[in-house]
């Protein structure tokens, strides 16, 4: 375009830095930065943003730093979309605490208040542990005026159940309810899975019944809900929703089956295990490599050396690529 004497407008410059930064070629992105200026063109925001999006992406975080600071001296006023940018850039490559100070600065200058920024932070705190801190944000969000939306709740609530807080993660709920926001599956597949790794499983699916009078249950609902029926060693109840799933319309998966062949495995039932994986495969669907080496662990502590590997052979005729834990568990009881 310049050769033929065509100039190239912000806009122009704007398409083509994202399209190399997308494709990960960052210098030359920032060659046509420079390139703009020497034109007389100043970069805008949208282009600061793209580039500093894609430094974080590839965890160039001090060169995302150095662009946010040429920003600012160019008097190119960071926006909303910076802001969250830089927040969930830092989030990701492991800067928690600098975002958390980074925000707060931002806070204090009322530069920037939205729920997005908020809820990426509450994110990454959950992720680490660190639910004291989330919880603070949640309550800083009410102060300033901000409104927790479905995903801040979902975030907090699956925190609190991972953790093992399950009485935490309702409570939440019910302030959740209470400001009218309602709850989606994903959600209450949290809290399911919080209850079974309570032990409380027949909550869990008191819950389960209460979402199929709602039609608000997945696979994702039963599986959990399987896992710790045969936690808690009631491989009856497991079945029968295992059974009912196909009763009511919910698609079977490979982690269904997978579930239950690891359980029957772990009671000393390798017939009914393997008699499980026929069934998974006359129903046409493919065990995968957890479905072997789930069968090959157990088998290699139990069964003869010959019908591990008669496993493994069969294994490998049907395509399933043996991984370093498939082998792991051929050899270490031969040690």
């Amino acid at each position: 375009m310049i050769k033929a004497g065509i100039e190239c407008n912000i806009r122009t410059y704007a398409t083509l830095i994202d399209g190399y930064a997308r494709r990960g070629s960052l210098e030359e992105a920032l060659r046509l930065c420079d390139e703009m200026v020497e034109r007389g063109l100043i970069p805008n925001t949208v282009i600061y943003n793209s580039i500093i999006h894609w430094l974080y992406t590839e965890g160039d975080v001090e060169g995302a730093s150095s662009l946010l600071l040429d920003m600012i001296d160019k008097r190119i006023s960071p926006d909303q979309f910076t802001y969250s940018i830089l927040t969930k850039g830092l989030c990701r490559n492991g800067f928690v605490k600098q975002a958390l100070e980074f925000y707060n600065d931002v806070l204090e200058k009322h530069l920037i208040e939205d729920t997005f920024s908020y809820n990426i932070l509450i994110n990454h705190l959950c992720r680490n542990g660190n639910l004291t801190g989330a919880k603070q944000l949640l309550c800083s969000m009410f102060v300033r005026g901000l409104i927790p939306d479905l995903v801040t709740y979902g975030t907090l609530i699956d925190g609190y159940c991972k953790e093992g807080n399950i009485e935490s993660a309702v409570q939440v709920y019910e302030n959740m309810i209470k400001v009218e926001e309602k709850p989606n599956l994903v959600i209450y597949n949290s809290i399911i899975n919080g209850l079974c790794k309570e032990a409380s499983v027949d909550v869990a699916k008191c819950l389960l019944d209460a979402l199929q009078r709602m039609k608000l249950r997945d696979v994702i609902t039963y599986n959990t809900l399987i896992n710790g029926y045969c936690i808690s060693g009631k491989f009856t109840e497991a079945f029968a929703l295992f059974s009912e799933m196909r009763n009511v319309g919910i698609l079977v998966n490979k982690a269904s089956y997978n579930t239950l062949i690891n359980f029957l495995c772990k009671t000393g039932c390798y017939q009914q295990a393997r008699e499980l994986m026929k069934m998974m495969i006359l129903r046409g669907m493919a065990p995968d490599a957890i479905t072997y080496t789930t069968l090959i662990t157990n088998f290699s502590k139990n069964c003869s050396p010959e019908e591990v590997i008669e496993l493994h052979d069969y294994m490998v005729l049907k395509g399933v690529i043996p991984d370093r834990q498939t082998y792991r568990a051929i050899v270490n009881p031969l040690l």
